[in-house]
């Protein structure tokens, strides 16, 4: 079957088996941050933000976020960069006077 996710920010088509684990998914489009810990949704390695709302990865089908927006901490360390590029500024201003 194939399915269109949103993937940080990124849309992206893919053809996948009906019972590919969104994990699966994840790490197959090199999102590395997504960890496989316990397999029995206890341990919270796996927490995605599906639609902003975090799900646990290895209990929700790839299928089940066709159409939606999955964000892992890749795309949140792209959303906080001009964050930290702003404190960088500013904590350099600082240290100049």
């Amino acid at each position: 079957m194939e399915i269109t996710i949103t993937l940080n920010g990124k849309t992206i088509t893919r053809s996948i088996l009906p019972d590919t684990l969104l994990i699966d998914f994840v790490r197959s489009e090199h999102c590395l941050s997504v960890k496989r810990g316990c397999d029995t949704s206890n341990c919270g390695l796996c927490t995605v933000l599906l639609d902003n709302k975090p799900v646990l990865s290895c209990s929700v089908l790839a299928a089940r976020a066709a159409g939606h927006e999955v964000t892992t901490l890749e795309g949140l360390q792209e959303k906080a960069r001009p964050i930290n590029v702003a404190s960088l500024h500013l904590r350099t201003r600082k240290a100049i006077y």
